[in-house]
């Protein structure tokens, strides 16, 4: 009768094993779900592997307004990073993304209640 303790023991060390080794997929779940107020520039800074000088200048900046949460100057940036010439389609598209966000990120600014 003293094996039924132990057996307990294993049993439930073996479920609760078995119930941690499940794979959770949160990179999928993090991209799907943005947070409003939150840019991600990543796929912008993807877009532009190897940067001439006057772009990296430019992505530098948007890092720059966009962590110190001054949106204004983040989209003229962009503005001036989509009006340059020889973009290519993704690229264009990574910078019409990160306008958006920019715009949505403003606009949850300025919803949101002063401190």
């Amino acid at each position: 009768m003293r094996i039924t303790p132990y057996l307990l023991v294993v049993l439930m060390a073996g479920v609760l094993a078995l119930a941690g080794c499940g794979k959770s997929d949160k990179s999928a779940a993090g991209a799907a779900q943005r947070q409003p107020g939150v840019v991600d520039l990543g796929p912008l800074q993807a877009a532009f592997p190897d940067p001439s000088p006057e772009v990296h200048g430019v992505l530098d900046k948007i890092r720059f307004n966009t962590r110190y949460g001054m949106h204004e100057q983040s989209l003229a940036e962009l503005d001036k990073l989509n009006g340059m010439p020889n973009l290519t389609d993704p690229q264009k598209k990574a910078v019409a993304d990160a306008i958006e966000q920019v715009k949505a990120a403003a606009q949850a600014k300025a919803a949101a209640p002063s401190q």
